[in-house]
């Protein structure tokens, strides 16, 4: 059982909006940029806890109060990581889309999915890819080959809260 924790604080960042095919989107001679806003989590799994990024201003997400059983932690070759898949269902999926936990460090990373890590001082997930070896290990894959799923069950606590009910992300050491 992996168990994801919603608080009530978030990490914001500044990027270039692209375009369809990749490319900055510019406006003036130059490029156009936005704000990510990441609500910050936790992950825990057998008394070890990640910290996460999930995106918010409006992005799909999991509801909370909810286990979803028969999800998976497998490698994905996108990330060159091992990522986790929430079973959402056939309907989500078809209707809405997926959403991964992967490697990210930022919110802009993530859109509708969550980034797991550990902050530094600045605000910025590190050691991503590293987490998410020590999670798949932690559901039962530490002697599975790399191309074998692992079944884990999801559960998840506290629902998306409005950005206006969070408070800015503060380093403590």
């Amino acid at each position: 059982i992996i168990t994801y924790k919603r608080t009530d604080r978030f990490v914001k960042n500044t990027y270039t909006v692209k375009d369809k095919d990749g490319q900055p989107k510019m406006a003036g001679g130059k490029p156009v940029t936005a704000v990510a806003h990441g609500l910050v989590g936790e992950l825990w799994v057998h008394g070890l806890m990640f910290e996460t990024i999930e995106r918010m201003d409006g992005y799909m997400h999991m509801k909370g109060g909810q286990t979803y059983y028969g999800s998976a932690i497998y490698w994905h070759e996108k990330y060159k990581s091992f990522v986790i898949n929430p079973a959402l269902g056939d309907t989500q999926e078809a209707t809405k889309g997926n959403i991964l936990m992967h490697p990210g460090s930022r919110p802009s990373h993530v859109q509708g999915c969550i980034a797991v890590g550990f902050f530094d001082a600045n605000g910025l997930l590190t050691d991503s890819k590293y987490c998410f070896d020590v999670l798949r290990d932690q559901a039962g894959g530490a002697s599975a080959p790399k191309e074998a799923w692992v079944k884990l069950t999801l559960v998840v606590e506290g629902h998306m809260p409005a950005l206006s009910a969070c408070k800015p992300w503060v380093y403590s050491a």
